[in-house]
């Protein structure tokens, strides 16, 4: 059956979204339309074109950060160090910011590798390694290489911690299984007794955690919601402030694993909702936001509350990815200090970039070990070890990493008393572990300038500050799209693990033209949420252009079926509103309150009842 052209009959809501700008028509029979909403919720006209202008840039920028990357190549590691790595994966002390580029995303690849030799696995998710590796391979290029915490190494580090508390478990064999001779597949012990909780984890839930975990900050821009909040970035409206950022990593997660051929995953009729609600509840978890309600939940639980097999499926799942994504704290004492600094300047590249878009500060600033220290004192009593205690109580097997987490919390409040009365200062102390407070794996580097983020996702940032409206920072406001794919770095042996200073985005060329695009998506036959968008630009460089998106009227074609004319061009902006206008006079409706949680229950009655809203092209069916 054509999912994405149901019959009429069919009863569920049909969404059809090409950049963000047609909604299920609604003689159609088919539901509220696209978010959820009824007629009475219509605001301003001026609002609806906001709305609409903002669905339109996610749609565009989306899909320019997915196609902006290159072809995948076999990564060139000798048998050697192949098993050095693979030892590397099954040890807690792991350190992927040490590795070259090449090594990181071979890790990543390796741990996917050892989960299919579970048995089972192929028959429910039938791809190969080099599917796999083509998958990884352009999840990193969407990842900001120029975050010093937020980056591709954090997420393979977060992906090693999902294994090893996995592995901890019994669920998922050792990484060292790829040692063997031959390629046995391996089976979980029989649980004697009551099922313990990872076990209700199918080899599909297995899968849509590893995604999740190596996935749930891609593209991520280097600032926090709070910035974007505080800022009025356009993506913190368009989500109303609702976990904006993981609504991007969910999105840009789902139009990767299309673009690389994932996409049975997310339209089988039977399973595909599932695996899209996993996948969705899992990021979604990693917004501390709500931290608060899942321990709620997770503690319910572990006391013993009955609830039925699907919702302990996903508070595992989230249980596993907030841990692993929270973890730092728990590694290795100089491990731990390394992403604590990492995530310190990254906290300072976002309060230089603050003061200059003269916001209110939203991130504190540690400027010393001894600040460093009570941050992570703080952290650790507040969120880390609670975190770890309880999931310990749900998954015993994971109570050594809870340890770790209180003998580092013991050594950072020893650091703590020892730099508030060291005599010579608090940048210099020696504590008991051995440990320098003031030496780390690597200096701290300067904070980003603020033309630096122009390689960020264009809507995590003021609209004043993505367009240019200063005059003195109007030429350095260059096309993100193109800076981002000329700025990925190439993996090579002889590649650091860290790129070098932030290109300055003065240094790109000047653009002489405006350029154009035109997106068309009027082919009954083609996927609608993957189009391939035609870019022609006067420039060597095809990119979109810093300009709003000007649509077209939406035509139908004789099934039914709703195509989209979009182009870019210097002309003024009461075509513009006009085209949008007319676009609204045809289907588009505007929910003020836009949030993850915006799905009216219909007729469905499963557990992907209030699955996500997909901005950018997915076309979901419900």
């Amino acid at each position: 059956m054509d999912i994405l052209h149901p019959p009429l009959s069919q009863p569920r809501r049909r969404s059809v979204d090409v950049g963000g700008l047609s909604l299920a028509l609604g003689s159609q029979g088919l539901g509220q339309g696209w978010v959820g909403w009824d007629e009475s919720e219509v605001d301003t006209e001026e609002q609806q074109l906001l709305f609409a202008e903002l669905l339109s840039d996610m749609y565009n920028h989306t899909h320019t950060v997915i196609n902006a990357h290159e072809q995948s190549a076999p990564i060139d590691v000798s048998f050697e160090r192949r098993a050095e790595l693979i030892r590397s994966l099954d040890k807690w002390h792991f350190e992927p910011h040490k590795l070259p580029e090449h090594e990181v995303l071979y890790c990543s690849l390796v741990i996917f590798e050892a989960l299919f030799r579970l048995d089972g696995i192929l028959d429910m998710v039938p791809v190969s390694i080099d599917q796999i590796r083509d998958l990884l391979f352009n999840m990193r290029h969407v990842y900001r290489h120029q975050n010093s915490y937020h980056n591709f190494e954090h997420a393979v580090d977060v992906l090693q911690a999902i294994h090893m508390f996995l592995c901890s478990a019994g669920r998922v064999p050792p990484a060292s299984i790829l040692l063997e001779p031959g390629a046995r597949t391996w089976k979980p012990k029989q649980s004697v007794g009551k099922v313990a909780l990872v076990h209700y984890l199918t080899p599909v839930d297995l899968f849509c955690l590893y995604v999740a975990s190596i996935g749930h900050d891609v593209g991520h821009p280097g600032v926090t919601n709070s910035f974007m909040k505080n800022a009025q970035a356009p993506l913190s409206s368009l989500y109303d402030h609702n976990s904006p950022l993981e609504q991007l990593h969910y999105t840009l997660l789902l139009h990767i694993l299309r673009r690389q051929g994932f996409g049975f995953l997310l339209d089988n009729l039977h399973s595909a909702p599932h695996f899209r609600k996993l996948l969705a509840e899992t990021v979604l978890a990693t917004d501390m936001r709500v931290h608060t309600q899942f321990m709620e939940r997770f503690q319910q639980i572990v006391d013993g509350a009955e609830v039925d097999h699907w919702t302990k499926r996903v508070l595992v799942c989230q249980a596993l990815i907030k841990a692993a994504d929270i973890s730092n704290p728990c590694r290795p004492i100089n491990v731990s200090q390394h992403w604590a600094s990492a995530l310190q300047e990254e906290w300072t590249s976002q309060a230089t970039l603050e003061r200059h878009l003269h916001m209110i500060p939203s991130v504190k600033e540690e400027v010393d070990p001894l600040s460093e220290a009570k941050s992570q004192v703080w952290f650790i009593e507040t969120f880390a070890k609670p975190l770890f205690d309880l999931t310990a109580s749900g998954i015993p097997e994971t109570a050594k990493y809870a340890d770790n987490c209180s003998e580092n919390l013991a050594a950072w409040k020893e650091r703590t008393l020892s730099l508030s009365t060291c005599d010579e200062g608090p940048n210099f102390i020696q504590d008991t572990h051995g440990y320098l407070s003031h030496e780390r794996d690597r200096p701290l580097s300067p904070p980003q300038a603020p033309e630096d983020y122009v390689s960020a996702f264009p809507m995590a940032l003021p609209t004043s500050f993505r367009l240019g409206v200063d005059q003195s920072d109007r030429s350095s406001v260059h096309d993100w799209a193109s800076f981002s794919a000329s700025s990925a770095p190439v993996l090579t042996d002889t590649d650091s693990s860290r790129a070098s200073s932030p290109t300055h985005v003065a240094e790109a060329p000047n653009r002489t033209s405006p350029p154009s695009l035109s997106i068309t998506s009027i082919s009954t036959n083609s996927s609608i949420s993957s189009p391939s968008p035609s870019i022609t630009s006067t420039s060597q460089s095809a990119a979109l252009t810093d300009a709003p998106v000007t649509p077209g009227l939406l035509a139908s074609t004789h099934d039914g079926a709703l195509g989209l004319m979009v182009s870019v061009g210097t002309d003024g902006s009461g075509s513009s509103a006009a085209a949008i206008r007319a676009a609204y006079k045809v289907s588009v409706r505007k929910k003020p309150s836009f949030h993850r949680y915006s799905w009216s229950s219909g007729l469905r009655d499963m557990p992907a009842r209030r699955e996500m809203a997909i901005i950018s092209g997915q076309g979901i069916e419900s």
